[in-house]
């Protein structure tokens, strides 16, 4: 008897409604499970939310707490799940702390979809 194939979850935090709107799509036609927040702290406020979460897509500037600072408490709470940080601020030092904390590819925004078509589907192969 074949295994049931079961969708990725991922986890997008960014707070631009229009770019969860367009990761939302991307991700539905690639057949995965998204679960879209625009708020940090409440990613962090309800612990459910990152529990068996395949993969992180994560904007790095937001209003309150930006995209690496979430990823250090995410893992300070053991959450394992492959890592994309996606910014339009990027320079050494956002990658070196997304390199110390197990980002697994950084992306410019904005975001070429087929470009990051590819890296999920490499991530979570």
């Amino acid at each position: 008897m074949e295994t049931p194939l079961t969708a990725h979850r991922v986890l997008v935090v960014d707070d631009d409604p229009s770019v969860l709107a367009t990761y939302r799509r991307v991700l539905k036609r690639a057949g995965y499970h998204a679960e879209l927040h625009n708020d940090p702290s409440a990613v962090l406020q309800d612990e459910s939310l990152a529990q068996g979460v395949d993969l992180l897509l994560l904007d790095y500037k937001m209003p309150g707490m930006d995209g690496l600072s979430l990823l250090a408490e995410l893992r300070h709470r053991e959450c394992r799940a492959r890592c994309v940080l996606i910014s339009a601020y990027l320079n050494d030092d956002v990658r070196t702390q997304a390199d110390h904390l197990g980002v697994d590819c950084v992306l410019n925004k904005p975001v070429d979809i087929q470009q990051l078509r590819t890296t999920l589907s490499s991530l979570l192969a």
